[in-house]
């Protein structure tokens, strides 16, 4: 008999991913998303969520489910800064040259406080230890940023063009390495504008109880609104043609 057995190929490459194209599953009995990279994440919020698109018009999200919503033409999920999403066990991977994608639709972050965060790999205090973060120098004029803290001291790399209004699809690339940031930014599927920063070794470890959080910096600091469409965290600093590869 012929062996027609083909070798099974990983789901995904990611140390960390989540793509709702692919049918993130949600386990309303844990409060839990399952990532494609069979990590899960924790999801919960404490409110109620006005204002959620829908086919039609809008509806209010209760407190004890996620608000899907369509953005372009795929699902997503709408967070407010009530909305507590988070690897729920701590990042098992030793720091690394990283690769990262986030790909959301713009819910109002850029143009808040300073600091407000999209996308963190932190402990749960973000003022100590070894952090990475995505975040907003703030205000109308504000532009997305990437910093690495090694604990005692940091760089950034911090955009200078293309501020994204509410209601456009962004998508953030990153690159992390001993010899600095690389923060690459597509508006509603536009040409990517970029940003980089000095070197700054790469450290031992995480902070303690590092983990992958959507929407703030640590448990409850910095909140930032959006709708999230698909992340991953890879090893390696990618090339374009890699990250299109949809890892």
């Amino acid at each position: 008999m012929r062996d027609s057995t083909k070798p099974l190929a990983p789901r995904s490459r990611c140390l960390e991913a989540l793509d709702f194209r692919d049918g993130a599953v949600f386990e309303p009995s844990t409060g839990l998303f399952v990532g494609r990279s069979g990590h899960r994440y924790l999801w919960s919020r404490g409110a109620t969520l006005a204002g959620v698109n829908a086919v039609g018009g809008t509806y209010t999200a209760p407190a004890t489910l996620p608000a899907y919503e369509s953005a372009d033409n795929r699902l997503g999920v709408n967070l407010g800064t009530s909305d507590v999403f988070r690897s729920n066990a701590p990042v098992g991977w030793l720091p690394q040259d990283l690769s990262g994608e986030l790909v959301f639709v713009e819910r109002g972050a850029r143009v808040g406080a300073s600091g407000d965060t999209l996308l963190s790999i932190a402990g749960d205090d973000p003022t100590t230890g070894v952090r990475l973060f995505l975040d907003t120098t703030g205000t109308a004029s504000g532009f997305y940023r990437l910093t690495y803290h090694n604990g005692s001291t940091s760089v950034t790399a911090t955009l200078t063009a293309g501020q994204p209004t509410a209601g456009q699809l962004v998508r953030l690339r990153w690159l992390w390495s001993a010899s600095g940031l690389t923060l690459r930014q597509s508006i509603n599927g536009g040409a990517f504008t970029s940003a980089t920063s000095g070197a700054l070794a790469l450290p031992s470890a995480f902070a303690t109880g590092a983990r992958l959080r959507i929407g703030r910096r640590g448990i409850t600091q910095n909140p930032a609104p959006l709708t999230l469409l698909s992340v991953f965290v890879a090893p390696g600093t990618l090339t374009d043609a890699q990250f299109d590869e949809g890892w």
